[in-house]
């Protein structure tokens, strides 16, 4: 076994403390959502090859998981929060113009991961972001409709 120098160690031991006490995930989440209906029916992914830059539009997958058809608005009713001083934070996203066409996931249509885009308003630029991305779809069960999200955390740089 290699042996590791003391000041290495240090080194080693302030890098991580320096990253987790840059980004803090904050203990109440920003949605308070049935946990029943979260990240289980739908999931989002990032993308390690994408780049989530703060000056770019921002794209996530999602995947479905469900055998009851969920329906999505061609927004996916998207929310996005971004990490302020151990609070999340709601931002808003660029004006864009969404289509009227709801997007529906079924077990009877075999359908690839879905492409979510959003355009995240952020006031600096030349900042780094902790961004939490929820989306929300209506799923239709024998009991009624539910409700259901899926939410992801990743890092916006400049």
């Amino acid at each position: 076994m290699a042996k590791v120098s003391r000041a290495a160690l240090s080194l080693l031991l302030f890098v991580i403390a320096a990253c987790s006490a840059a980004y803090q995930i904050p203990d109440k989440p920003p949605i308070d959502f049935d946990l029943d209906y979260l990240n289980r029916q739908i999931r989002l992914l990032v993308v390690d090859q994408w780049p989530y830059k703060t000056n770019d539009s921002m794209a996530v997958l999602l995947e479905y998981n469900s055998s009851n058809e969920i329906e999505f608005p061609s927004n996916y009713n998207h929310r996005i929060f971004i990490e302020q001083g151990g609070e999340w934070v709601e931002i808003q996203e660029k004006p864009f113009p969404w289509p009227d066409d709801p997007i529906v996931l079924s077990p009877d249509t075999v359908t690839d991961d879905q492409i979510v885009a959003f355009w995240p308003q952020l006031n600096g630029l030349d900042k780094t972001y902790f961004m939490r991305l929820y989306v929300f779809g209506d799923m239709t069960t024998p009991d009624g409709t539910k409700e259901v999200a899926a939410f992801v955390d990743f890092v916006v740089t400049p």
